[in-house]
């Protein structure tokens, strides 16, 4: 239904002001390399000193603005009205159609909206294309379970079989997700531009949904194999779908940072335990209504940590943790600790009020563990960090007990 934008030849939204004038256009993969940019021309690379770039123009610094401008323009609808002529003129004809799109699901008498996004006035009723066809809202709903719908982002897409505001609204989220991602992480880890949308597809019920284990549980699934997100809607008026950031974040670790998962299995990961908790992480980060999600204070931590205590293998078993055997194959107790002490031991390492500084040297951790492939080497670990993993089993745990309130 909404097309995502040229990604090949034609897309050269970025634009790069060089010293002598220049002006390079296409989109930047490596935005925070420190001595070359490379810039993709379609199948073209170019490369740019660093030192002889004078401006930059990027899609990314215009996902930042309409979120800022979404933000202050509320329930707005006039307002929310112009930021659809804003992104559209601004190089964002993905994040416009979706702002028209929730236009229209909330009232499907406006007009304007309508014919902004090509549809068609019969007999005094909006039909939609959809799957080669053109269908009234209410027959298109009908269609979802058999062909979804599928809405385009720019770091993004959405497949869905039911609920279009909402997977919509969820959408708009992991758009917003990917933005706090690279204001958070971007330049300490060097990460890469997302140049093609990663893919979610959203299931509208935990029966339908396709689990990878016992449990259902959202997973992502790494190129070269599906490069695909699955999540389902859980209860009877979901706001969200299930662990959303979490699947978000995973997407995004591989898109902007890890590149492909074990060409031979499918269920291997490079770093388990650190994937697991940089998403979690991210997953407890993001807050807010549907739609309108952004970065808080940590919302579980004391649950987590209390779950975390319940550990009864040594810190040093934490990275060797196997991505199925230990987070999905079953759904016990063990699993859940797992999970806990995978997410919590993340958010100790990167938390910067504490007497042990360990953010600095743990970026540059995760940058080498996943990008650079080391993966669960506990050698890696000690190397880095500076010590023993075993050394940050006490302090770790003091600070587990506090957050959890012993």
């Amino acid at each position: 239904m909404v097309a995502a934008a040229t990604l090949g030849q034609d897309d050269l939204r970025d634009r790069i002001t060089l010293t002598n004038g220049r002006t390079i256009t296409g989109r930047l993969a490596t935005p925070h390399a420190a001595e070359e940019l490379l810039v993709m021309q379609g199948g073209k690379r170019v490369r740019v000193e660093v030192a002889k770039v004078k401006s930059k123009r990027l899609v990314a610094d215009q996902m930042i603005e309409f979120f800022k401008r979404r933000d202050q323009h509320g329930a707005s609808r006039r307002a929310r009205k112009y930021l659809v002529d804003w992104a559209n003129t601004n190089g964002l004809a993905n994040m416009a159609q979706l702002q028209a799109l929730e236009l229209v699901l909330q009232d499907d008498t406006d007009a304007d909206m309508h014919r902004f996004l090509g549809h068609r006035l019969r007999n005094k009723r909006w039909s939609w294309p959809h799957a080669g066809k053109y269908l009234t809202l209410q027959k298109l709903k009908d269609s979802l379970a058999k062909t979804p719908m599928r809405f385009a982002g720019e770091r993004f897409a959405l497949r869905c079989d039911a609920g279009l505001l909402t997977n919509l609204h969820a959408l708009l989220d992991l758009e917003r997700l990917g933005v706090t991602w690279f204001e958070q992480f971007g330049k300490d880890l060097n990460l890469n531009e997302v140049l093609k949308p990663i893919e979610i597809q959203t299931y509208r019920n935990e029966i339908e949904f396709p689990k990878w284990g016992f449990r259902p549980r959202p997973y992502f699934e790494p190129p070269p194999h599906n490069d695909l997100g699955h999540t389902f809607y859980a209860g009877s008026q979901p706001k969200r779908p299930e662990d959303l950031f979490f699947l978000g974040t995973h997407g995004l670790l591989y898109r902007t940072l890890i590149g492909e998962g074990n060409q031979l299995d499918s269920r291997g990961r490079v770093c388990a335990w650190l994937e697991v908790g940089l998403s979690m992480h991210m997953q407890k980060t993001m807050q807010g209504p549907p739609g309108f999600a952004a970065p808080s204070t940590l919302r579980d931590v004391d649950l987590d940590a209390m779950t975390a205590l319940g550990r009864s293998y040594r810190i040093t078993h934490i990275v060797h943790l196997p991505m199925y055997g230990s987070f999905y194959m079953t759904d016990d107790s063990a699993t859940a600790i797992n999970w806990s002490a995978a997410a919590m031991f993340t958010t100790w390492l990167l938390a910067e009020k504490k007497a042990d500084k360990t953010r600095p040297q743990f970026l540059k951790y995760i940058r080498t563990a996943l990008a650079d492939r080391q993966g669960d080497s506990s050698t890696t670990f000690d190397r880095i960090m500076g010590k023993p993993i075993e050394q940050y089993e006490e302090p770790w745990r003091a600070w587990l007990n506090k957050v959890a309130g012993n």
